[in-house]
């Protein structure tokens, strides 16, 4: 039975280019295979970011140097990398801001992460929120920061004393992806507030529902600058907020630091390394 003519001319299409054929295919899985190598690379060290923030609601908080990362995703070498700096860079306060699992992965012998938060916390005092991911795994992860002596703020607020024996009001707010932000049970009214604010959310989106609090800073997470940058620019990519990453000037002289992130979704970052922040605030420190 003879084949229809389009099938035919393409069997003979195929025979007659063969070798070209073969050649593209090897160089594209040549190709996606370097591009994997280079996001794995990509993915594989914490780099320091050294960030100063100067402006008149913060100086008071100062000279205060914060340690800050966010989004581990289960990933305990990038963890202990983290902790090998902020035993050399000795902090006074450190700050995670969620995401500790990925929820795909199941989350076992916790046994890493406390004892990596422990040590974070024999480093210097640990807060902690939730991230999106950390709530189907909460108990979890609850476990593991009270095993560790991290204290955990879920829509709660601190008072801490700072080295130099300034007072600053540490707040804490739920995951805003997963329905669980109240500010009115942490947060007071625009104005009403004595001390700086130090603000922690998961997401840089939640300041769009906080303009009636009072806040100064905002630490915040979530969108792992895209784990895609713009080379030899500080951009990145995220279409999960306009504020990818970086230092952010926000209304009425508010500042906000959003993460890259330490962690990384498919184990691939690309010209965006996974970070850990050193924030110096005042313009007078001297640490």
């Amino acid at each position: 039975m003879k084949k229809p003519d389009l099938i035919h001319r393409i069997g003979v299409h195929l025979l007659k280019h063969v070798r070209f054929y073969v050649s593209a295919s090897a160089a594209a899985c040549l190709a996606m295979c370097c591009v994997m190598k280079f996001g794995a690379w990509g993915a594989s060290s914490v780099t320091k970011e050294n960030i100063t923030i100067t402006a008149p609601s913060l100086d008071e908080m100062g000279p205060l140097k914060i340690a800050f990362f966010s989004d581990i995703h289960n990933a305990e070498a990038l963890l202990k990398d983290t902790i090998d700096i902020l035993k050399a860079e000795k902090p006074d306060l450190i700050i995670f801001g969620g995401d500790l699992v990925y929820v795909p992965e199941r989350f076992m012998r916790t046994k890493w992460a406390v004892n990596g938060f422990r040590e974070l916390c024999n480093i210097a005092p640990t807060y902690a929120i939730l991230g999106n991911h950390d709530y189907e795994k909460q108990e979890q992860v609850e476990r593991v920061y009270q095993s560790a002596g991290v204290k955990l703020l879920r829509n709660e607020a601190v008072d801490w004393t700072t080295p130099t024996g300034n007072t600053i009001r540490i707040v804490g707010l739920g995951d805003h992806n997963e329905g669980d932000e109240e500010p009115s049970k942490c947060m007071v009214a625009k104005g009403a507030e004595d001390k700086p604010v130090l603000l922690l959310a998961h997401d840089p989106e939640s300041r769009n529902n906080l303009g009636d609090y009072e806040w100064d800073l905002m630490l915040a997470g979530h969108t792992h600058g895209g784990q895609l940058g713009i080379p030899f620019t500080d951009k990145y990519i995220s279409l999960r907020s306009a504020m990818s990453a970086g230092l952010f000037d926000y209304e009425n002289g508010r500042k906000i630091y959003v993460t890259r992130g330490t962690g990384s979704i498919l184990g691939m970052r690309f010209f965006c390394s996974p970070e850990l922040a050193i924030i110096s605030i005042g313009s007078k420190n001297t640490h």
